[in-house]
């Protein structure tokens, strides 16, 4: 890995959740500094990790100025995403969950968008992957690569939540109040978020390319544990 130079006011700030993914951390980390795009901060929020995540993000973060962890006690993933709202400095804010991995450009797309058609939020399609093969979820009923207000064609609102490929313009965050539900031991809060970013949002894009690698072969994920309600 090659140290880049730091920026106090990066264009994009990525949190990056993490608990218990020493399988998977790697490919997520590696994934965010290999981007096209280099003026960015990676925020990795350890959740109380039992085993080896702990240690491999404090690894990566030696050899890469624009990477800073976070250690806390387990607390839930809305507390933890919200520690990283507040410690984000970035023009956008990106979130990336630790057993997923992206496409070199997701970001510089996301960016180059967000900043063309001044817009809240920027969008990409995704792939869900199993094992290594990886299939294309494109949500065909949302407008693509044209600019729209969510409470006008409420479309987007239909599509899964996926906080994960989206850009979220910080100052705009920070005027609606938009934050994560801290309420610990919860599932699916990105739900939440999601609907509270789009009915606060004036200027939405969707981009119909797929960027970001969905892993949803993941058993610790809350989609695949039966004891979690939606």
């Amino acid at each position: 890995m090659t140290a880049q130079k730091f920026s106090s006011n990066p264009k994009i700030s990525i949190l990056v959740p993490c608990f218990n993914v020493e399988k998977y951390v790697q490919e997520c980390v590696n994934s965010l500094l290999n981007q096209t795009i280099k003026d960015i901060e990676i925020i990795c929020i350890n959740d109380g990790s039992t085993d080896a995540t702990p240690s491999l993000l404090e690894e990566f973060a030696k050899h890469d100025i624009r990477i800073r962890v976070i250690n806390k006690k387990n607390s839930g993933y809305g507390d933890s995403m919200n520690k990283g709202l507040e410690l984000a400095s970035g023009e956008y804010l990106g979130i990336v969950e630790s057993d997923d991995f992206v496409e070199s450009n997701m970001f510089q797309e996301l960016y180059d968008n967000a900043v063309k058609y001044n817009l809240d939020i920027s969008r990409c399609c995704y792939y869900e992957r199993e094992g290594v093969r990886d299939t294309p979820v494109l949500n065909d009923w949302v407008p693509k690569n044209s600019v729209h207000n969510p409470n006008v064609n409420t479309a987007a609102f239909w599509q899964a939540p996926a906080i994960w490929c989206s850009i979220y313009r910080r100052e705009w965050l920070e005027r609606n109040q938009i934050r994560f539900l801290p309420t610990p031991g919860a599932s699916y809060q990105d739900t939440s978020f999601a609907f509270k970013c789009y009915a606060s949002c004036e200027r939405f894009y969707m981009s119909d390319k797929p960027l970001l690698h969905y892993r949803i072969d993941n058993q610790n994920s809350s989609v695949n544990n039966k004891n979690k309600v939606f």
